[in-house]
């Protein structure tokens, strides 16, 4: 991999709230790739992506974090925050984490994204702010538009406090646990 500090295509920053801004954000790559928890689906093109991101970071109040940057070809980000405006949904605000993985091509062009967010109350409240911007200029099915209300949010899912289930999981037979991709030694 080539590492490029050319900067090819500087977006709007909509987060100037934030300290920190990703450098490899205003480098993407004209075929780049979104994937993240928050869609059913991804996004393609330095357009698409780049509009996508540039409002997505203004949802954060903050970002705390405790990693960012290269391992290997890789760059990485590990953090967490509390989505702006969520008090309208839970008193002391949602809280939301994300694990973010960026991709590079040849040229040192940001070329995927894939970006984990949790817990998924949180993932769910931040896809449907998406949906509420965006309307549709983006295609409607790539967000969540169910429902968000307090009671969904009334845990604080990234404790590991989860609500209890009303289901038990069923158990796995030996033929379907080789199914599921587990590397057996």
């Amino acid at each position: 991999m080539t590492t490029s500090n050319e900067i090819t295509r500087k977006l709007e920053n909509q987060a100037p709230h934030l300290d920190y801004y990703p450098r490899w954000l205003d480098n993407l790559a004209d075929d780049v790739i979104l994937q993240g928890a928050v869609f059913n689906g991804e996004l393609r093109g330095a357009e698409q992506v780049g509009k996508m991101l540039s409002f997505a970071r203004s949802l954060y109040a903050f970002q705390d974090f405790r990693f960012y940057g290269m391992r290997g070809d890789l760059f990485l980000e590990d953090y967490r925050s509390r989505i702006r405006g969520s008090e309208a949904y839970h008193p002391s605000g949602v809280e939301i984490y994300n694990f973010v993985v960026v991709y590079f091509n040849d040229a040192g062009e940001t070329s995927q994204l894939v970006m984990n967010h949790r817990p998924q109350s949180a993932v769910l409240l931040f896809s449907s702010l998406l949906t509420e911007h965006f309307g549709d200029a983006f295609d409607p099915n790539l967000f969540y538009g169910g429902d968000v209300s307090a009671h969904l949010l009334d845990h604080d899912l990234s404790r590991g406090l989860w609500p209890p289930s009303s289901r038990r999981p069923a158990a796995i037979s030996e033929s379907q646990h080789s199914g599921l991709g587990v590397r057996q030694q």
